[in-house]
């Protein structure tokens, strides 16, 4: 790629498309250390998070759906990122966590997406909150 950051961006959300969850996070790993201040740099962490979920690496996803719901709070990802470090929870048995951050995104996020709150429903009810 050219060494634009939405190019180093879409290297990382192309390897996420293909489901190649291994280069995908290598390509945003890179993307957020040499672009910490880019406009997409939310997204490239909710992202890392998902390459990282979908390989079953919970603890470590849930440090970047953190940082999204923190420190980009006011991004389209955070409330996407606040369910997915309330699923990120539940499956490493920290229940309690899960169903506060659960409880957080409608709190948080009253005009949050459909399918986030939906997906905030179902985990409630999946995780017996």
């Amino acid at each position: 790629p050219s060494q634009s950051p939405r190019d180093q961006f879409d290297l990382g959300y192309g390897y996420i498309q293909r489901k190649d969850y291994a280069l995908a996070e290598d390509a945003l790993r890179e993307f957020v250390r040499r672009y910490p201040s880019d406009r997409l740099t939310a997204d490239a962490n909710f992202w890392l998070g998902e390459s990282l979920f979908q390989r079953q690496r919970y603890r470590d996803a849930a440090e970047f759906y953190l940082t999204v719901s923190t420190k980009y709070e006011t991004s389209a990802k955070a409330p996407d990122s606040l369910l997915r470090l309330g699923q990120s929870l539940a499956a490493i048995g920290e229940r309690a966590a899960a169903c506060a951050t659960l409880g957080e995104v409608e709190r948080k996020y009253p005009r949050a997406p459909l399918p986030v709150k939906q997906g905030v429903e179902r985990d409630i009810k999946r995780v017996r909150c």
